[in-house]
This record gives structure tokens, sequence and C-alpha cells, in this order.
């Protein structure tokens, strides 16, 4: 009788060892029944039958042995993914690189092409190629020959591998937690199903609509959410949902998604949002409308789980890992670099974008120098993996192929019928258009003449210029000087001050815009973007209650503005706004002004095209960086005593786990490296703990500028 293998080593408090036949056999199986609808069900399974094959060598044998015991092992010290490289090598070369990489992360081919080449010329230390394990019987090898065969270009076939890692590396992952976690394990199954929540959102809506009042902005609201559901049975495909603000495009477009996803048998809906100041907002009315257990997965940075013990934030910390989840709220960052990302704890989610209604929301701030590669990885999740996408804002941007400007989408589909008569009803503001230079200490001037008003400008220095000039001492501040912790406690104290009638001066950047829940009375709005003009009129008479609210747009003499593509679409926007009969509450002006804005870019600066043609993972990995500022973050002060306990925990434990990681980022400001630098030389900045690359604010911390940079060279440190 053969000697048994084994994957794993038995968990703590049991005798029961993970046989290695049974661990391939299930991560094939799993991995397998996740690709399957994408065409890839052969490939996945061949991958898990193989992707521990090396852990069969007598060299990891004893490396489990050993570690059973307590012998000290450098983990990963005994290699065991050459083998099974080696063997899916043999039927395609690319997927050789998906199990050299399912644990640190996908190489290059060049790269496993490079460590093939060197185990076949001298052999890896601690593997060989005789195993008496089960292998793939030649129908999953031939099977998943002839599913690669169906892709007929590089850049699918680098999608492809995407998806099938990401198959692959949850899969391998699912599989062990069963075995050394099974209790764990089985919270993972508890999913509320999409026909429940689509009768959870019907009636939640009814009740609603029966308690509004009959107002112009009512009916529109309801008209829309009507057509949504009507569109929603049409087939997978790209749509755009153009509602003005105040619209109810947050309900609606969620409604669409359930029911389209529910009509074409898809698993779930993905909404994507440019900011985390608003995903908390956002999923706030999610879960209002859809009121059952485990049915809205919160994913992103800032969620704070210091309090993370019951069953929900259990369940929550779990299907963040792999998206498992009928609903998931989450940050267009996070999107992004999960789609091209090359680490296994971001990729696992991959596989679940496909057969997904995609919802972006705020489309329009997609960032233009990565248009190209986002929106081609996009198109093919809709024409080959059954996904549907929905451009959501009140401002489309030109992402139709026929424009010829980005390797847009073939056909956008509109989900209501929409028109600017619509815009024009719902219209609540006045735009005051000035684009004479003026001085800080005239907006300053204009600006006081409001009880309540807020000011958004293009820059963080921009803000405190104007902050100085206005020399209001109950003046509020928003921008990402102010700790994520601190912009929270600001906004309430914004809308506390609004709902009382009390004066509420703000000054911000363009953390207020696109979705923040704000209603004021006037907004002055430094030049920017028409998109971002239009964001900004957002938070004017956003419920109504005035006839009109009054939007002024200005021109600072003294402004700066955010290089790259802001700075070009501000260039454009000084045209448009420059023009005669302008109008910014009519939809159709948009399209046209992007298609401008685009001509005048690089949508593929990165040239990541490029280097996903060459399935260099890594770099692709490295240069999709949407917000790729070399930045630090730094603790700052806001709120001492949880800023205390939070570094004392760090000193006990000699590391920062995960629910110390989310506190850390509600109660951090991220510094440009160069600005760290000076900090650190400065003696203003402090690392928490030894090794710990935690660092602490000692400068000053305003409690409304928040960051100031005070200390040996004050106006230089933060920008």
């Amino acid at each position: 009788m053969a000697e048994e293998l084994y994957a794993h080593t038995p968990a703590e408090g049991s005798e029961r060892w993970h046989l290695l036949d049974d661990h391939l056999e299930a991560v094939g199986r799993i991995a397998g029944d996740f690709a399957e609808p994408l065409g890839l069900g052969a490939v996945a399974r061949l991958l898990g039958e193989l992707h521990d094959l090396g852990k069969a060598s007598p060299e990891f044998q004893g490396y489990l042995r050993d570690a059973h015991e307590g012998h000290p092992h450098r983990r990963g010290s005994v290699n065991h993914k050459i083998a099974g490289a080696v063997k899916a090598a043999g039927e395609a070369d690319l997927l050789a690189l998906l199990i050299l990489g399912h644990h640190g992360g996908l190489p290059s081919a060049a790269e496993a092409k490079a460590t093939l080449r060197a185990f076949e010329q001298g052999g890896v230390p601690g593997e060989s190629q005789d195993y008496s394990v089960r292998r793939p019987d030649l129908t999953t090898a031939e099977a998943a020959r002839l599913e690669l065969g169906g892709l007929t270009s590089r850049l699918e076939a680098e999608l492809a591998l995407r998806l099938t890692y990401s198959c692959l590396v949850d899969a391998d992952s699912l599989d062990t937690e069963s075995h050394f976690k099974p209790a764990v394990s089985a919270d993972r199954h508890d999913v509320v199903r999409l026909k429940e929540l689509i009768q959870l959102l019907t009636r939640s809506q009814d009740a609603l609509m029966q308690r509004a009042p009959d107002t112009e902005v009512n009916r529109v609201r309801r008209r829309v959410y009507e057509e949504c559901l009507a569109a929603a049975e049409a087939p997978p495909g790209v749509f755009s949902l153009t509602v003005p603000t105040g619209g109810g495009k947050t309900l609606s477009s969620l409604a669409f998604a359930l029911r389209h996803a529910q009509a074409n048998g898809l698993e779930r809906v993905i909404c994507a949002i440019p900011y985390t100041s608003i995903i908390e907002q956002t999923c706030d009315v999610f879960r209002s409308a859809l009121p059952a257990a485990h049915a809205v997965l919160e994913h992103h940075s800032a969620i704070d789980e210091s309090g993370a013990n019951g069953a929900d934030d259990q369940w929550r910390v779990l299907a963040s890992e792999n998206w498992d989840s009928p609903v998931v709220v989450t940050t267009t960052v996070q999107f992004f670099e999960s789609l091209f990302g090359n680490r296994p704890g971001k990729c696992r989610k991959v596989h679940r974008m496909a057969r997904s209604v995609i919802v972006l929301d705020e489309v329009q701030t997609l960032p233009g120098r990565y248009l190209e590669p986002m929106v081609d990885a996009l198109r093919a999740l809709v024409e080959r993996y059954g996904a549907s996408v929905v451009l959501c804002t009140a401002t489309q941007p030109a992402l139709q192929e026929s424009l010829d400007l980005v390797p847009g989408f073939a056909s956008i589909q509109e989900i209501t019928s929409t028109t600017a008569i619509d815009f024009e009803r719902l219209a609540r503001v006045e735009y005051h258009i000035d684009l004479e230079p003026v001085e800080w200490a005239d907006v300053a001037c204009c600006v006081r003449d409001h009880s309540q008003c807020l000011i958004v400008v293009n820059t963080k220095s921009d803000a405190i210029s104007l902050l100085e000039a206005l020399d209001d001492p109950d003046a509020l501040h928003l921008s990402t000087r102010l700790c994520p912790e601190h912009r929270t406690q600001v906004l309430n104290a914004i809308r506390a001050r609004l709902k009382d009638g009390v004066p509420c001066r703000v000054v911000s950047t363009q953390v207020v815009e696109a979705g923040v829940d704000l209603d004021f009375p006037v907004v002055y709005r430094a030049v920017g973007p028409l998109d971002r003009i239009v964001q900004a009129a957002g938070r004017c008479n956003r419920e109504g209650t005035l006839e009109f609210g009054h939007v002024h747009v200005f021109n600072p003499n003294e402004g700066s503005q955010p290089r790259g593509a802001y700075r070009t679409a501000v260039d454009h926007a000084l045209m448009w706004l420059g023009r005669d009969g302008l109008d910014l509450g009519d939809p159709s002006s948009f399209p046209d002004y992007f298609r401008c804005v685009y001509g005048d870019l690089n949508t593929d600066a990165k040239n990541i095209q490029e280097l996903r043609a060459a399935f260099d993972f890594p770099k692709v990995a490295d240069r999709f960086r949407m917000i790729d500022e070399d930045t630090v973050s730094v603790l700052v002060s806001y709120d001492l005593e949880t800023v205390e306990r939070i570094c004392g925990e760090i000193e006990v434990l000699q590391h920062v786990d995960r629910r110390l990681w989310r506190q850390i980022q509600r109660h951090s400001v991220a510094l440009r490296r160069r600005d760290f630098d000076k900090a650190m030389r400065g003696g203003l900045v402090f690392e928490v703990a030894p090794d710990s690359a935690l660092y602490r604010w000692f400068g000053e911390y305003d409690e409304v500028k928040g960051l100031t940079g005070a200390g040996p060279d004050p106006a230089d440190l933060i920008q």
C-alpha cells in the first residue's frame, strides 16, 4: 500500500491530516465550478488538480512532519509549485505561471519561462517529478486545450488567465479553510437570494412613494424608478443611467441591477463608487431598502472593524475576501486595482466580477489616463463573461466606440427616457458665471454676505488660503488634510447647522462633491472641469425647498490646479464656460465636452495594454495605480485617546492586524513622500514601534485645518 501523502498538517486540536489527493480533487472541483459558466471550467479544474502536485515530494512531506512536530522551518522553504507548473506547461505554456503564482502572486510570462528553464537544466532543490499522486484525466486536459483555443487575442487570453487564476486561488483558500477552520467555512454559506432582495426593495420603495408628496421632483423620481424596472428585462450589455441630481439614481440603479440580475441569471450586483466619503451614505440607503442579514457587503479601506466580534462582522470579513455576497459596495479604486492586480488577496475576488451587474457610480470620474485598459476589460467582461455594466451619472462621458477617441463600448443603451426637459424640471439652481480673475479677499467678501454657503476649490492649498482670507472663526473645512474620522464629524456638524438654520460657511476641496448629501442655499465653485461644477451644484438646493439656489462659478487669480488630466479638463472648461448659450443643466452637452478632453489625453498613459498583451502581470499591477502619488500615511491626534490606545496595542502586539489597520486608516492623513521625508528630518514624524512602518505625526493638527505642517518649515511641508 502506497504511503499516504498530505497537503496540510492537522488543524489545532485535531489529528486529521489533510490528504493531498483530497485537496487536489476538491480545489479542481471548486475552481472548475466557479469557471464553468465562464467557459473556462476545464482549465480551472486542470489547474486545481495540478497546483499542489509538488507537495508529494519527500522533501515537502518531511517539511510537513517537521512542522507538525514543532521543528523550526522557514515558511515556504521547500518549493512545491514547480512540479504542477511543469505539468501545466505541457498542456499550455501560459498555464504554468498561474500555478507558479498561486501563493506569491502572478509572475510575468518571461519570469515563468525562466523558472521552468532553470528547473529543466538543473532542477529546483526540494522537488523531483516522480510522484505517486493522482493525475488529471486526459479528457480534462483536452477540454482545457479547447477552451484556451477559443481565445482570439492576447488581451482576451490575459483576462481569461486572470479569471482562471482568481477561481484557483479562491478555491485553494476555501478548501484549505475548510480543513483548518471548518466552523468559519460553514459561516460562508448563509447568503440571501436575489429574489428575496427584489421583494424587499419593492416593498420599501412602494411604501416610500406612497408617503412622498406629489411634487415635480417625486414624479420624475417615480418615473425613473419604473423605467429602470421595465428596462431590466433586457439581455446583458452596457447601459447608461443619465439622471439629474436628486432624480433618485441611487435606489433606481439598485432596482435595475437586482431585477436585471434575476432576469438574466446573473449572480450579484457590484456597485463601485469613486469616493469613500459617500460609500457609507450609499450603504445606509441600500441597507434601509434591503433589511436582510448579509445582503449588502461594504468593502473599502476606511471601514472600521474595531468591534468586529459579532456574526455579521464575521460574515463581512469573510465575504470581503472573495465578494461572495448578493450586493457589494466598494470603491472604484478597489474594483479596478483588483481587476488589474497580481497578488492572490486582490485577485481572489476577480472571478465574481463575471456574470455580475457592475454599476459604476459617477462614471465621469474614471481617470482619463487609464480609460483604455478599463473600458477594454469591462467590454470583455460583458462580451465574453456575461456581465452587464451600468454607467451612472448626470454628466455622461464619451465612452461610445463610434467616437474613436477611446476604444469604447460598441453599444450603450440608455435605461430611462430622461431628457433635457426633465433636467430642466428638476433644475433647482441658477448658475452665475464670472470668468474675470478675482482675489481670495474678494471671494471672502462675497461669501460673508451669506449665512449658509459652500465654497469648493481645486486644491488643499487654495482651501487654506480662502479660509485665512475669510477669517471666520465658525467656518468649517473639508479636505484630505483632515483624517477620515475628522471629516465624518465635520459632515455631521454641517448637516446639523443646516438643519437648525444657523450660520454654516464651509470651504472644501472636491471631497464634498459627487453624491455627498448636503443642501446649501448658495454654492461657490472655483473654475474646474465642467462635470465637477455640476457636481458641486448638486449640493445646492438639493431638496428643492427654495425656488432656486444660486451657484457662483468664479476664477481665482491666485488659485492652483492639480496637474495632468484635471488641468486639461479645466482648460477645456474655460473655453466652454465662455460660450454663449451654454446650459450646464443640459445632459447632451457633456459627451461633446468629454470628447474634447479625451482628445487631448493619452488614455493609456502607462502602457497598460502593451504590458497586458505581454502577460507582464507584476508590471501591470505596479503601473495601474488610480491613486499613484507616492504617499505615506501618518497617525494624527484628532482623537488623542483613540490614537494613544492604537499605539499602545501595537507596542504590545508588535504587529498591526486587520482590525487595527482599519482604525489606523480612520485616523491617518497621507503625506506625499517628499513632505514625509522633510517632516522626518524636522522631527515631526516618528515610527510608532521599531520596524512597524507605521508613523505618528507630532506636528500641529488644527481642529479646523487639520494637518498644517507646523514645524521647522511649515510652508513647505504640505501643499
